[in-house]
């Protein structure tokens, strides 16, 4: 990469070892471009320009030139060439300036040259109206200025004809009426006096409408945040990157809209917005395209709603399948106030229960929620899952107290402690004897008292004790009592 103020250091570098003291430094006057042109059928450039009049003049360099930084393509080494292809031009992907510069036999480098751009035009296919909007840049030669355009079509195997002469301020043309599946090229050319002065690439389409997805699958609907999204992948061989979410609405048996998101790598993500998890719906994903018409929709998929149901000490819940005649592997995730786990996984079937009793003294929040996951069981490895709505159980605040134990350290009943089926935010135990001597007092819920003060066994007989605790739900308890120890 050379730039304009840095290229004659950079040239006098390479051929250091050949300055000799009184060599001549005098830069050789800059050529002069006079056109560059694009074979379109190769997407090669032609650069052709005037020679410098310098009489030393050995080579010349051609550049291409953008953001006023100059990177050499070739080094013609000739004082009497004007003309160079450049075969690997990026032409036919854009415009590209070109300069060039004049190396004499002191290995001088001139000043850059005047720039000239390719023409370089792109279209928009709309195949939904059969047409299509070309549109190209501008071709600016103060040497040779164009007084207008013209625009040449390749119709098939056809040869190329002139489609129309276009004015020199025209910089769009939109063809219409095209054939389906025939391939159509067009180039732009810049005329001066009817003749030719500079050519741009070509740009070929098929027309027709564009190439829909084979297929699209849904893989999960899910709920996140209490609202729905949808996931899914669909053939990445296609024209189309837009996929709409889609509802059954049941009263009008059609597929209503719900959303829309753009696919990348042949996977889409799709928030659909609806907030209604109670209800069990149809989903599915289709292509929308050109046309605004949904096109390859997938199979359809459920969400899940999952219900609760206390009994006695289990919590029994029920959910429904997402998958219309295919079974699935659910997994159950259940947060107690310390956040979400897994507690059953690989369940077959559409129901489990909870056991409370289990885990009541581990709870620290006034609910226990629930989540229902589940995976296609011929899902691949790394699809994604479907998600329940949540359910909400209350916890049971429950507060047990026995009457009497046995501190007699055999390992049964040796300790006096309250139960409960969670966690207090705050706690105190007291022991009192019957004169009101404090023989024992806690602030941990899991310490016990052993029937001991001053680390002496006390004598059987009826003790008083008091607990005050606050629950998680934020409920405060005020509770006093006797406990008789056993002979």
């Amino acid at each position: 990469m050379i730039r304009p103020g840095t290229i004659k250091i950079s040239i006098l570098f390479i051929f250091l070892t050949n300055i000799v003291i009184g060599q001549d430094e005098t830069q050789p006057v800059s050529p002069r471009l006079e056109n560059v042109t694009v074979e379109p059928a190769t997407g090669f450039t032609t650069i052709t320009w005037q020679l410098s009049p310098s009489a030393d003049v050995e080579s010349y360099v051609v550049y291409t030139f953008t953001d006023n930084t100059a990177f050499a393509v070739d080094t013609v080494r000739s004082p009497y060439s004007t003309e160079y292809v450049h075969t690997g031009s990026a032409a036919r992907y854009m415009s590209v300036t070109y300069v060039v510069a004049a190396i004499d036999s002191s290995r001088n480098i001139s000043p850059l040259s005047n720039s000239l751009s390719t023409i370089y035009v792109s279209f928009v296919n709309d195949s939904c109206n059969f047409r299509v909007t070309l549109s190209w840049t501008d071709y600016i030669n103060p040497l040779y200025p164009a007084d207008g355009y013209e625009l040449w079509l390749k119709r098939g195997t056809d040869p190329t004809v002139l489609l129309e002469a276009l004015p020199v301020s025209q910089r769009s043309y939109t063809f219409s009426g095209y054939a389906a599946s025939t391939e159509y090229c067009f180039y732009i050319r810049a005329t001066a006096a009817n003749a030719g002065l500079s050519s741009s690439n070509s740009i070929c389409l098929l027309s027709g409408s564009e190439t829909p997805p084979r297929w699209t699958i849904t893989h999960a609907v899910f709920i996140q945040d209490q609202v729905f999204g949808i996931s899914g992948s669909y053939d990445n061989d296609t024209d189309i990157d837009t996929y709409i979410a889609e509802v059954f609405n049941q009263s009008t048996t059609s597929w209503i809209t719900t959303a829309s998101a753009s696919g990348i790598n042949g996977n889409v993500t799709i928030n659909t917005g609806v907030t209604d998890t109670t209800r069990v719906s149809l989903y599915r994903i289709s292509a929308l395209n050109n046309c605004g018409q949904a096109v390859t929709p997938s199979s359809p998929v459920r969400n899940i709603v999952l219900s609760s149901a206390a009994g006695g000490t289990l919590i029994n819940l029920k959910w429904n399948n997402p998958f219309p005649q295919r079974p699935a592997y659910f997994k159950v995730w259940r947060n107690i106030g310390s956040g979400w786990e897994e507690v059953a996984g690989q369940v077959a079937d559409t129901s489990w229960s909870d056991d409370y009793a289990s885990f009541a003294s581990d709870v620290s929040s006034p609910v226990i929620a629930y989540y229902v996951t589940a995976l296609d069981q011929e899902a691949s490895a790394g699809s994604p899952e479907c998600r329940s709505s949540m359910s909400l159980v209350f916890a049971v605040e429950n507060i047990y107290v026995a009457n009497a134990f046995t501190p007699d350290d055999n390992g049964i009943n040796d300790l006096f402690t309250p139960v409960m089926t969670f966690i207090p935010v705050e706690y105190e135990l007291t022991i009192f004897s019957r004169t009101g001597v404090i023989l024992f007092r806690t602030t941990s819920p899991g310490t016990g008292w052993d029937g001991r003060h001053n680390d002496k066994p006390m004598p059987p007989g009826a003790y008083l004790w008091s607990l005050r605790l606050t629950t998680p739900s934020g409920k405060d308890e005020r509770r006093t009592g006797t406990v008789t120890i056993l002979p």
